[in-house]
């Protein structure tokens, strides 16, 4: 597919700090590309900010043209040609661990238009990555909302982690200055100050679709709030 590739290429790579060793051939196919005069664009997690490795292929992939940023929380791994084909790799054994060994070729324009806008979404909210560049604020901020937020969700460490792409080292290091910052005694009281502070998304709204006010008022759900007629004998249907 990349071969016939003329325009664009899009690529998400998860898998944390090391995302070069899950799908090595990206950086073939991604100069390969760049070298043929093909905007290509990629998208990280944050974790790959403090791997020396991934940074300078980073630098070498931009140096050719490559546009690159990294988000906290990623899809599955895919790669995009001209928005007409995708490559979908994976694990058959451990889907979304390092180390894929297969690949998913898609043709169908509803899929590859799916997936092509959600990595648009993806980009619009992910941070540039300049190489020489420190960490922004940002980023680390964006980090740790996610981490927060995962927890509210009742993840344990270990899954926030591995939905990161950071060590469990790492994650622990990052909740304790997150409870720091707040003057949290607990994990819980920092997830509810965040939540209040609206710093953090609340994962389980009290009424997501809205249907407990609606139905309320709705003139269609009048009689079933308000019991049977009293004019209705026992075991009479009731229209």
């Amino acid at each position: 597919m990349s071969s016939r590739c003329e325009r664009e290429l899009l690529l998400v790579l998860p898998s944390g700090a090391r995302p070069c060793h899950a799908f090595p051939a990206a950086r073939t196919i991604a100069l390969d590309l760049l070298g043929r005069g093909v905007r290509a664009r990629l998208i990280y997690q944050h974790a790959v900010r403090g791997d020396l490795v991934t940074r300078a292929l980073v630098r070498e992939l931009t140096q050719h043209g490559a546009e690159v940023r990294t988000s906290a929380e990623l899809i599955d791994p895919l790669v995009a040609f001209d928005r007409e084909a995708l490559v979908l790799p994976h694990s058959p054994d451990s889907p979304g661990e390092a180390g894929m060994t297969a690949a998913v070729a898609v043709r169908d324009p509803a899929m590859v238009a799916f997936a092509c806008a959600a990595f648009e979404n993806l980009w619009n909210t992910a941070c540039p990555l300049i190489p020489d560049a420190k960490d922004t604020p940002h980023t680390i901020d964006a980090l740790k909302k996610s981490i927060v937020r995962l927890m509210a969700m009742g993840h344990k460490d270990e899954m926030v982690a591995r939905r990161l792409g950071i060590s469990v080292r790492t994650c622990r290091r990052h909740i304790a200055e997150i409870m720091d910052e707040q003057g949290a005694i607990s994990r819980f009281q920092a997830g509810v100050v965040l939540t209040r502070a609206g710093l953090v998304d609340d994962p389980f709204p009290a009424d997501p679709t809205g249907l407990a006010e609606n139905s309320s008022a709705s003139p269609n759900n009048s009689r079933a709030t308000e019991g049977p007629s009293p004019s209705a004998e026992p075991g009479t249907p009731l229209t």
